[in-house]
């Protein structure tokens, strides 16, 4: 071909085009979410709000390194008509969970602990536990022996045979009464492992290893990691999660400063009037230090923690766990004992299965919840997290449907 300046011309704008075709491929590539596809999401959470469902709601989407979506509606208290801001505080209940479970980890990447490892040797009253022949006999009814010790493993995914006092049963009924007494005329404790004494006067529900149940084992994994580390349970958090990570509205205590913005606890009249709770977790005094509930956190500071998890173990230069640990953790260690599409690692619900599933997820989605209907998932698959804060009872599934449903419905391929 002569070289002259019309092929040049030409040979400058095919060029030109190709690159710009090319960057906008990239550009559409990353621009994979879609926000205005959550109006009718965000209308859904305002109608719950209007119609007294909810007295305030928030929402935080993060997807491919960015927070796509933060709202906040409502009010964070009926009872002065506070407004609900973005990044309030909750009590995050059983979101408690998994970050226990992160501790524990730490612990196993020492070599202080084995997930194969006797729990009984660092808990010496778990030796003495037998399992209920029945449920429906309640927690005196008869027992057996148990045919296995219960390990660490089995504690983290809640396969120990320990109960939470959750369920319809009378054993769950008896056991919730006798470890927290009634809702709004909450059990009083100094410290954790009174409440855990508590625990183990009852029976296991059945065989260690053999039953998904959910459990306040972590209150027992809480104690196990005091005594090897020697620290406060709260001072190892701080100083082995919450302050790497900067997480510094996450505790068991809320400092002086912060305390105007807790979200207060709300429930439903019998005529559907919606009212501040008269019992409210106190955000001082807190001696009770659980693996099973007892933080307080921001939407903010659990997308950090979720940030953690999402990039295998580190973040922003800050390395909490290893990523095979993170890999371990996430897995699914419990088979088909929940169910053929969900399971649960180490600390974590896992959707192992998506097309088991009815949920629009990802398969390798983790996520958990609180009692006070707070919720987070994490997808390494379409690197998305997303959280939602209320302070609510009782607990019901219907908001973590809905931000599925709508989160993905917004993922534009």
């Amino acid at each position: 071909m002569v070289i002259n300046n019309q092929n040049l011309k030409l040979w400058y704008i095919n060029t030109l085009v190709y690159i710009v075709c090319a960057f906008n491929t990239f550009c559409l590539a990353q621009t994979e979410f879609d926000t205005s596809k959550l109006k009718d999401f965000e209308n859904y959470l305002i109608e719950e709000v209007n119609n007294s469902k909810a007295a305030g709601v928030e929402v935080l989407i993060h997807h491919k390194g960015e927070t796509v979506w933060h709202k906040a509606h409502g009010f964070s208290s009926l009872q002065d008509n506070r407004l609900l801001e973005k990044n309030s505080i909750y009590y995050i209940q059983s979101m408690t969970k998994p970050i226990m479970s992160v501790a524990i980890m730490q612990l196993v990447e020492q070599g202080k602990l084995n997930l194969a490892d006797n729990a009984a040797d660092y808990y010496p009253p778990l030796r003495k536990l037998r399992v209920i022949k029945d449920v429906a006999t309640g927690i005196h009814g008869p027992t057996v022996s148990a045919k296995q010790p219960i390990t660490i493993l089995q504690l983290l995914t809640h396969t120990s045979g320990l109960s939470h006092g959750l369920e319809e049963t009378l054993f769950d009924q008896q056991l919730f009464k006798l470890m927290y007494n009634e809702l709004f005329d909450p059990a009083e404790y100094d410290n954790l492992s009174e409440r855990v004494d508590k625990l183990i006067l009852v029976p296991l529900i059945g065989q260690p290893g053999e039953q998904w149940y959910y459990s306040a084992a972590p209150d027992i994994l809480a104690l196990i990691l005091e005594r090897i580390t020697g620290q406060p349970i709260d001072k190892y958090l701080k100083e082995n999660i919450f302050d790497p990570l900067s997480m510094k509205e996450t505790g068991y205590n809320v400092g002086p400063e912060q305390q105007e913005r807790i979200m207060q606890v709300h429930f439903n009249l019998e005529d559907g009037t919606l009212v501040n709770s008269h019992v409210q977790v106190p955000p001082t005094g807190n001696t009770v230090y659980g693996g099973t509930h007892g933080l307080f956190s921001s939407t903010e500071d659990f997308l950090k923690f979720s940030q953690m998890i999402l990039n295998k173990g580190s973040v922003n230069d800050q390395s909490i766990l290893k990523k095979e640990t993170v890999e371990l953790m996430t897995r699914n260690h419990v088979g088909e004992l929940i169910g053929p599409g969900r399971g649960f690692g180490l600390g974590f619900g896992v959707l192992y299965d998506t097309n088991k599933d009815p949920s629009p997820a990802s398969t390798g989605q983790v996520y958990w919840g609180g009692y006070f209907k707070t919720h987070f998932f994490i997808d390494p698959k379409e690197d998305l997290i997303g959280i939602i804060m209320t302070q609510k009872i009782p607990n019901t599934d219907e908001y973590i449907i809905e931000l599925n449903r709508a989160v993905y419905s917004a993922l534009s391929l």
